[in-house]
C-alpha cells in the first residue's frame, strides 16, 4: 500500500470516530451546529478499488409511501424529495402530455414521483428498479391503489429485455458495483433518452483515477455508504461508443456539496446532471 493511501485511510478513520461519537454524546440540534462548522465533506476518498459486497442499506415503509400517497391527493403535486426537481419540466420538453411513451425509474423510491408522472402524462408505461424491499412495497401498493401501468421489476435482467424511450438515473449509477456492465446492456438497446443526475464525476490526469474512485460517504452516518466517483470522460465515452450524443450537461444544484477534500489529486469533481440521446441518423 502507498504511502498516499495509507494517509487517506488515517484521515479517514478518524474522521468517522469522531462524527460516531459527536451522533453518540450530543443533542440533534447541537449535532447540526458542530458538524456544519467542523464536517463540512459528504465524500472520503478510499484505498479500495471495488465497493463492498454489503453496501447502501434501504429502509423504507410502506406507511410512509402511503402518506406521500395521501399528501398528494390533497396537494396534487410531489412533496419528495428529489436530485432533479425540474424532472417533469424536462420530460414535457419532449414528450406531448397525451403521448405514449415508456419511462425506466432506476433508482425510484418515491411512490409520489409516479403520480405526479401519471398527472402529467396519462398514457405513460412507468417502470421501476430498485432494491428488493422497496420494489415490496411498491408491489404492495399497486395492488391496494389500483395503480394502472406501474410495473415493478424484480430482477435487473429484466430491463434488458425491453426498450425504452426514457431512462432515468436518479443519482443512483455510482453504487452499482458493475455500473459499466450495466450501462453497456442499456446502449446496447434502443433507449431513446438517457438521463443522469446527481452523478459525481470527475477530471484527472492522473492514470491511476483515468476510470473511477471507491469513496466513503459519512453525511448520513451512523450509516456509512461507498460508492463511485466516475471519471468524466470515461463514462461519457461509454455513451459516445454506442451513437449516443450529448445533449446536455450541468451542475446539480440541489446540495452544495464540498470537494475540497479530493483537490490534490482530481484537476475538477461535481455532482452533475447529464443527458444523453441515441442518434439514430
Amino acid at each position: 500500500m502507498s504511502i498516499i493511501n495509507i494517509i487517506i485511510n488515517k484521515l479517514n478513520l478518524d474522521i468517522v470516530k469522531v462524527q460516531k461519537f459527536i451522533n453518540l454524546f450530543f443533542p440533534r440540534f447541537i449535532r447540526k451546529k458542530i458538524k456544519k462548522k467542523f464536517f463540512n465533506y459528504y465524500f472520503l476518498p478510499t484505498a479500495l478499488k471495488v465497493l463492498p459486497l454489503t453496501n447502501y442499506p434501504q429502509k423504507f415503509y410502506y406507511n410512509h409511501q402511503k402518506k406521500l400517497i395521501e399528501k398528494f391527493k390533497l396537494e396534487n403535486k410531489q412533496n419528495s424529495f428529489m436530485t432533479c426537481p425540474h424532472l417533469i419540466a424536462l420530460l414535457l420538453m419532449k414528450f406531448k402530455r397525451n403521448q405514449e411513451f415508456s419511462f425506466l425509474d432506476v433508482g425510484g423510491e418515491k411512490i409520489d414521483f409516479y403520480l405526479d408522472l401519471k398527472k402529467n402524462f396519462k398514457n405513460i408505461k412507468y417502470y421501476v428498479f430498485n432494491q428488493k424491499n422497496i420494489l415490496d412495497i411498491y408491489i404492495n401498493l399497486k395492488s391496494d391503489f389500483y395503480f394502472e401501468n406501474l410495473n415493478v421489476i424484480s430482477d435487473i435482467s429484466e430491463i434488458y429485455s425491453n426498450q425504452y424511450d426514457f431512462v432515468n438515473f436518479g443519482s443512483c449509477i455510482q453504487y452499482f458495483d458493475d455500473y459499466e456492465g450495466l450501462l453497456n446492456k442499456i446502449t446496447d438497446r434502443e433507449n431513446k433518452y438517457i438521463f443522469f443526475s446527481g452523478m459525481p464525476n470527475y477530471t484527472s490526469d492522473n492514470n491511476i483515477f483515468k476510470k473511477d474512485m471507491v469513496v466513503k460517504q459519512v453525511n448520513v452516518l451512523p450509516q456509512i455508504n461507498y460508492l463511485y466517483f466516475i471519471n468524466k470522460e470515461y463514462f461519457y465515452n461509454i455513451f459516445f461508443k454506442k451513437k449516443y450524443i450529448l445533449l446536455f450537461e450541468k451542475k446539480n444544484l440541489t446540495d452544495n456539496v464540498d470537494f475540497s477534500n479530493f483537490k490534490n489529486f482530481l484537476k475538477t469533481t461535481q455532482y452533475t446532471d447529464v443527458m444523453f440521446l441515441k442518434n439514430n441518423s
